[in-house]
């Protein structure tokens, strides 16, 4: 099984005894998120976002008996709707994100563990609407849940819920007079195989 380039380079820095317990993952599942921008001209305008298949690789490593520290990467293709009170819906802008984070694992019971962590999260976008001048590059908070299911060692199946924060704005908004930011919620579950080194 191939794995991640940064995950191979973060073993490379660990001592051999933990290096040896590194433990990897890659999960698909699909997320949703609250609206991105509210406006009100003479009616309400919302743009909100569309079920997005995501894509995660993940890897940490032991850092005490119980808690696991690394990282995850998370890619998530888009789609948004614009809203308008008494107009049909449109279609809004695509866009991708790429998500960096570093957190903690550890368990809660049996076979369920708890994930916390914060990173980066940038929007890449065709440049068009709100995303005329491109897209931001923000800071993300997450937490969630993992549940594993063992398989013949060293892989394993888990089934995963993820949440995460951010406050969202772009250039084009704040230079047209949006100065206040849209607080956005996103949550997404998914299915993973993991493999730990023997």
């Amino acid at each position: 099984m191939r794995k991640p380039t940064l995950a191979l380079l973060l073993a490379a820095l660990l001592p051999a005894s933990l290096a040896g317990q590194a433990r990897y993952s890659l999960a698909v599942g699909a997320m949703g998120g609250t609206k991105l921008l509210t406006d009100q001209i003479f009616e309400d305008i919302k743009v909100t976002q569309v079920l997005a298949p995501t894509v995660t690789l993940g890897a940490n490593f032991p850092v005490s008996k119980r808690e696991r520290a690394g990282f995850e990467v998370s890619f998530a293709n888009w789609k948004s709707r614009v809203v308008e009170t008494g107009e049909p819906t449109i279609e809004g802008p695509a866009y991708r994100t790429l998500s960096v984070t570093f957190g903690v694992d550890g368990p809660l019971f049996s076979r369920l563990t708890y994930h916390g962590g914060a990173g980066l999260l940038k929007y890449f976008p065709d440049k068009q609407g709100i995303f005329l001048t491109g897209g931001p590059l923000l800071l993300v908070l997450t937490g969630g849940v993992d549940y594993h299911f063992p398989l013949r060692a060293p892989f394993g199946l888990f089934a995963r819920a993820r949440y995460d924060y951010h406050r969202f704005s772009t250039d084009e908004l704040q230079s047209a007079g949006f100065a206040r930011t849209q607080d956005v919620h996103r949550v997404g579950l998914g299915l993973g195989i993991e493999y730990q080194r023997p």
